[in-house]
């Protein structure tokens, strides 16, 4: 039996942070770590950080802007590279359009590796590393231990819940929520009328790209090509492998080159080359063979849940993982050029930028997870309309942006204000030593759709993290900590100390106005 302070399972980007804040508090902290990187969906997964537009002037917390900043001087240092971004605000090595930091993965996995070492090397934290969990035991409302792959159990006085899938809740057999909510449930305008679990935002298996000067070999179609090359949205009407988007309306649909007109960084065409490319090619000196993340509508998995559905979580993700290959294939093929001609065979899988191989990312990037039931609930309302919470730990902003979902095909990018996370919403109703750390803390379906994204799920780590420290301090649950008005100052001020904005700043929003 492995006996620990804080258990923290699963190493997604809320993960890291999670052992992270609690290590540095001076607890004891295992991490259970899955994938060979640490970092989820900055990382393992290849998704560039999805942020709000204020993000350059604040609203994350301390840590989560020394890491942009870590970013950002790691390629200012960089022999050869020179800072020519054309597409947003600020160094962006990548110079893509869908984030500020369009940045090479594995920049980001040294990162958290050299953020963690200290701790290993003082003691305070191990690492448990090709490990996750398939069991857990309870004992009245408390966790009393997890079982590992490997067979090895942990006990713990805290499981923070890491995963990106919320599995250690369904483990744990504590009560959740996953999919969409019935709109009389908690009043949601832009919820249905009937609740459906399995009504959830599709994954994507994400493949690394790389654009060479001349063509290179052709995959073979994979089994379900056909299938695919065929395949329309429902609700949108055109074909998935297209140059169309599902736009912000539902049903209505936006098309964007593959690549843009020219090869002049200032061309302001918003191509999906440049979506989420990670290298540039004109920052570089000589020039470097540009690398994209595919991570498009294209290549998203949408034909069946990956939580709780019928098929397993493994099948689902095998099938995501061909889409993607599918697609890649098209690309080589089939895609239409400018010239008239079809297809691009100079597009070629990027073996190691994901750390792979065969340039597909070592974890398929999980919109959506199941949910604690918690003391609080953040809904539609509380985000389009936000109000100062008494119990908040930290703040956040990003639209509400719903992928055509599973079931229903419905998609969705409503405008929301920043917001603040009340405590409530990371206290599980149920047990006393289970916190969220990843995208599972108390929201509803819509909501997760804006506290999915990266600054969010760092923010909702290093909260989980702290909580769990400042509880074995006081010797309380954190039910009661949020029920002590003093108590629950005082664990504010340790996150006001550690860098976490509680509220927004007025100077900030009154940019908005």
């Amino acid at each position: 039996m492995l006996k620990t302070e804080v258990a923290v399972i699963g190493a997604s980007l809320g993960g890291v942070l999670a052992a992270w804040s609690a290590a540095r508090a001076g607890r004891q902290v295992l991490l259970v770590a899955q994938y060979d990187w640490l970092g989820g969906q900055m990382t393992a997964q290849g998704v560039p950080p999805d942020e709000h537009r204020l993000i350059e002037q604040g609203g994350a917390s301390r840590s989560y802007q020394d890491f942009r900043a870590a970013i950002r001087a790691h390629y200012r240092d960089s022999e050869g590279f020179t800072d020519r971004t054309a597409m947003t605000e600020g160094l962006n090595p990548g110079d893509g359009w869908v984030s500020r930091l369009c940045f090479e993965p594995e920049v980001a996995a040294d990162y958290f590796e050299r953020l963690l070492a200290p701790l290993v090397d003082s003691g305070r934290l191990q690492i448990l590393r090709g490990q996750r969990a398939v069991a857990a035991s309870r004992s009245g409302r408390r966790i009393a231990s997890v079982t590992l792959l490997d067979g090895r159990e942990i006990a713990a006085d805290y499981f923070l819940d890491a995963t990106d899938t919320g599995a250690l809740i369904q483990l744990a057999g504590l009560p959740y929520r996953l999919g969409k909510e019935a709109r009389a449930e908690f009043g949601e305008s832009l919820a249905p009328e009937t609740a459906n679990p399995l009504d959830q935002q599709p994954i994507t298996h994400v493949i690394a790209l790389r654009r060479q000067a001349s063509p290179g070999p052709v995959i073979e179609a994979p089994p379900s090509y056909a299938f695919w090359r065929a395949h329309r949205l429902p609700q949108y009407g055109h074909a998935l492998f297209s140059e169309f988007l599902p736009g912000g309306t539902q049903g209505e649909s936006k098309r964007f080159a593959l690549f843009a007109a020219s090869d002049d960084p200032q061309d302001p065409t918003l191509d999906l080359w440049r979506y989420r490319r990670i290298v540039a090619a004109h920052q570089w000196k000589p020039p470097r063979e540009e690398v994209s993340l595919i991570n498009w509508a294209q290549n998203d998995y949408g034909l069946q849940p990956l939580l709780d559905g019928p098929l397993s979580e493994e099948e689902v993700e095998a099938a995501a993982r061909e889409l993607s290959l599918c697609l890649l294939h098209w690309l080589q093929t089939e895609a239409p050029r400018a010239d008239g001609g079809q297809g691009y065979p100079e597009l070629q899988p990027a073996a190691g930028v994901l750390g792979t191989a065969d340039g597909l990312a070592q974890q398929v990037y999980v919109r959506e997870s199941r949910r604690i039931v918690g003391l609080d609930c953040l809904t539609q309302q509380r985000v389009q309309q936000p109000a100062v919470h008494e119990d908040s730990v930290g703040v956040a902003w990003y639209m509400m942006d719903m992928h055509p979902t599973c079931v229903s095909g419905q998609g969705l990018n409503a405008h929301v204000r920043p917001f603040e996370l009340p405590l409530g919403c990371f206290i599980a109703a149920d047990c006393d030593n289970l916190l969220p750390a990843c995208k599972n803390l108390s929201v509803t379906h819509l909501v997760n759709a804006c506290t999915r994204v990266h600054p969010a799920e760092w923010l909702i780590g290093e909260v989980a993290g702290a909580l769990a420290a400042f509880a074995l301090e006081q010797g309380l649950t954190p039910a009661q900590i949020r029920a002590d008005a003093d108590r629950l100052a005082a664990l504010q001020a340790g996150l006001s100390a550690q860098g976490i904005p509680l509220h927004w700043d007025a100077a900030l929003l009154a940019q908005l106005s």
